[in-house]
């Protein structure tokens, strides 16, 4: 969930570089971060990120990093105006300038079906600046296949932490780690006695999609055990039945691997650049890899497959066309993308209501047209969410009651309002479509990672 060009990355680079080699969005974003970071004058530092947005520019990491520093200084100066036109130019961007690049190549011969997405690079979220800052060992964590591994970066995460908030107060490191065991185990009973006090339902079959359930399975199947080698994983899954569904890796060097794993019998070869799992199922089907491009493997259950065997074949693109238009509106830079269809944002909201409850929902709600979601970070994560609605009217009363029920339940809840204090709504600047924010920094991070 993250990106990598940031921060102090970014500052060490352009302070670097002779000035008579800057260009002009390297000198404001220069000038901005000494701004923000050195002398501590907002004002200083919001004329020179806005002036950096201003120019016509394809650095686009430079000026995701301007305007995610852009909100956290608007809301530092409870600037709601400026706050909402950064959102609006964030998405401005991405719908303007519709660009492939951020989607495998791999992922146009996924069945039409399809209609719900994700992306995620893995060399941008490995290499953020934020996951450093959230914990050495952070990255390990996100991408280990090894459970004991894992647990063990939990440990060390957890004692790490522990010391450095017994430094600053002066106490042994052992009561501060007792004391976190304590407050994270009363948090375990509350959700357990919230979840003992619901209906019980009877255990269903799980429902999860290939690209939650193969990765770490591909992944040992290579002889890895972690996904941080990775470049990019992706998948897409029918809202319907997210068991109908298929996954996208893109994996350095991986035709030896692949030969490594049929001579140890892990794969077995079916055709050219074409293997099955030789022990593993998924829904109840026999798990297929086909070699699309040069390092991106398409993994999918067998009775989906015939269909991407003859568009391989011919390369001929299948991808559902407004799920991948919504994706291209995404801005390329993101760390990671996710976006619905208006059929699937519907049913997915929907479907589980009673018929009634959800016609008169439908009929006040403005229609959504979509979802998208960009995942970017600076010296934050920030999260992007973008609703196209059909009516502008509905969309409007939509952001206020959103904004007046969220400041309620910020009062009702201290612990809730500390995370949304970092969130914003607001609407488009053509009033057709939501936008909210969500910036998280390497300490909150940190704390849904280890507490």
């Amino acid at each position: 969930m993250f990106a990598s060009l940031l921060s102090v990355g970014f500052g060490l680079v352009v302070a670097n570089a002779a000035p008579g080699h800057e260009t002009a969005v390297q000198r404001h974003h220069r000038k901005g971060v000494h701004c923000m970071e050195v002398i501590e004058r907002s004002e200083c530092a919001i004329e020179q990120f806005e002036a950096l947005l201003d120019e016509d520019t394809r650095e686009r990491e430079l000026v995701t990093d301007a305007m995610v520093r852009l909100i956290r200084l608007y809301r530092k100066a409870d600037d709601s105006d400026g706050l909402t036109g950064v959102l609006r130019r964030y998405w401005d961007v991405g719908t303007a300038r519709q660009s492939r690049g951020h989607l495998p190549f791999g992922m146009r011969f996924f069945s039409a079906e399809l209609d719900v997405l994700f992306v995620a690079d893995i060399g941008k979220a490995r290499r953020a600046p934020v996951v450093k800052k959230a914990g050495p060992q952070t990255a390990e964590f996100m991408f280990t296949c090894d459970d004991q591994q894992r647990a063990d970066i939990v440990m060390s995460e957890r004692w790490r932490r522990a010391e450095q908030d017994a430094t600053r107060r002066g106490v042994p490191t052992h009561q501060v780690y007792y004391e976190a065991m304590d407050a994270r185990r009363a948090r375990r009973a509350k959700y357990e006695q919230r979840r003992a006090e619901r209906p019980e339902k009877a255990e269903e079959e799980s429902k999860a999609p290939i690209f939650s359930e193969m990765p770490c399975e591909l992944a040992e199947r290579l002889g890895q055990d972690s996904l941080i080698g990775w470049n990019r994983i992706a998948g897409a899954a029918s809202h319907q039945d997210y068991r109908r569904s298929m996954m996208l890796a893109e994996i350095p060097d991986v035709r030896p691997k692949l030969e490594a794993a049929v001579q140890r019998g892990d794969l077995r070869a079916v055709g050219t650049d074409h293997w099955r799992f030789a022990d593993v199922e998924f829904a109840g089907q026999e798990v297929h890899i086909l070699r699309v491009d040069l390092d991106q493997l398409l993994i999918a259950r067998k009775d989906m497959l015939a269909p991407v065997l003859e568009a391989v074949r011919k390369q001929k693109r299948r991808m559902n066309k407004e799920l991948e238009r919504l994706a291209q509106q995404v801005p390329r830079d993101s760390a990671m993308i996710f976006a619905m269809t208006q059929a699937a944002v519907v049913g997915s909201g929907f479907g589980n209501m009673r018929e009634g409850a959800a016609t008169v929902l439908q009929a006040i709600l403005p229609k959504p047209k979509g979802l998208q979601v960009s995942v970017a970070t600076a010296d934050v994560t920030g999260i992007f969410t973008r609703v196209p609605t059909n009516n502008p009217v509905k969309g409007r009363m939509l952001v206020n009651l959103a904004s007046t029920v969220l400041e309620g339940q910020a009062q009702d809840d201290p612990e809730a309002a500390q995370w949304l204090e970092n969130l914003d709504i607001a609407e488009a600047g053509d009033r057709r479509a939501l936008l909210a924010a969500y910036l998280l920094d390497a300490e909150q991070l940190g704390k849904m990672l280890w507490d």
